[in-house]
C-alpha cells in the first residue's frame, strides 16, 4: 500500500533521531504519537487513514472481515483516544492519536521542505504531519493495526511546547554586571 499523509496534528513523545526499545527486550525504534483535534478527524486526510486501515484488515484477513463485529472485538485499532493518556496536551475534547513508529531513522523536513538535521529542533507541542502507512501485525496474542512512520514534516514550531522545556532566553534576564565582578558578597563563593 502508498504512504498516505496525516492531517496537521500535535507532536509528541518524539523518538525521532535516536531509537529507543517501546518496552523491555524489544528492539529499538523511531517513534512518535500524533494527536487529531476534531478539525482534523473529519479531514479527508484522517477519512483515508481510517479507509486504510479498513483495507489491510480485509487485505491480511479476508474481504468483508473489517464489517464483521465478532472478528473486530479483538481487532486493536491504531486510533486510539487521547484521554485514555493523563498526558500533558492530551486533554483535546474528542482527540484521537495514532503512534506511528519504524526501525529505520524517517525523514524530517520543516514547513518549506529543508532537511531537519538537530533533535534540539523537534519537540513536542510542534505540529506535524507524516507519511504513514497502515500494517496488519499479529504478535504475543494481539492482532490488530498499526501505522509505519515513513516521514515527518514540521509545520508550526509555535505553539506550547509539552515537555515543558523553556528557552534560555526566557530562563534568564540580562546580568547586571557583565564586565565586572560579583555582585554578591566576593569572599562568600556561594
Amino acid at each position: 500500500m502508498a504512504s498516505l499523509v496525516t492531517p496537521v496534528g500535535i507532536l509528541s513523545f518524539p523518538v525521532l533521531f535516536s531509537p529507543r526499545p517501546r518496552a523491555a527486550n524489544q528492539e529499538p525504534v523511531y517513534a512518535c504519537s500524533i494527536l487529531f483535534d476534531q478539525d482534523a478527524q473529519r479531514s479527508p486526510q484522517y477519512q483515508a487513514l481510517r479507509a486504510a486501515v479498513l483495507e489491510e484488515i480485509d487485505n491480511k484477513n479476508g474481504i468483508g472481515k473489517s464489517k464483521d463485529k465478532q472478528f473486530m472485538q479483538g481487532v486493536r485499532s491504531p486510533f486510539r483516544p487521547c484521554n485514555e493518556k493523563p498526558y500533558k496536551g492530551y486533554d483535546i475534547p474528542g482527540g484521537i492519536f495514532i503512534s506511528p513508529w519504524t526501525k529505520t531513522k524517517p525523514g524530517i523536513v520543516d514547513a518549506v521542505r529543508n532537511e531537519v538535521m538537530l533533535a534540539e529542533d523537534v519537540w513536542a507541542g510542534q505540529l506535524v504531519r507524516a507519511s504513514v502507512n497502515p500494517f496488519w501485525y499479529h504478535n504475543s496474542g494481539n492482532r490488530g493495526v498499526s501505522f509505519g512512520l515513513n516521514n515527518l514534516q514540521i509545520c508550526r514550531t509555535d505553539g506550547e511546547r509539552l515537555d515543558g522545556r523553556r528557552a534560555a532566553k526566557e530562563e534568564f534576564g540580562d546580568y547586571a554586571d557583565a564586565l565586572g565582578g560579583l555582585d554578591d558578597d566576593e569572599d562568600n563563593p556561594f
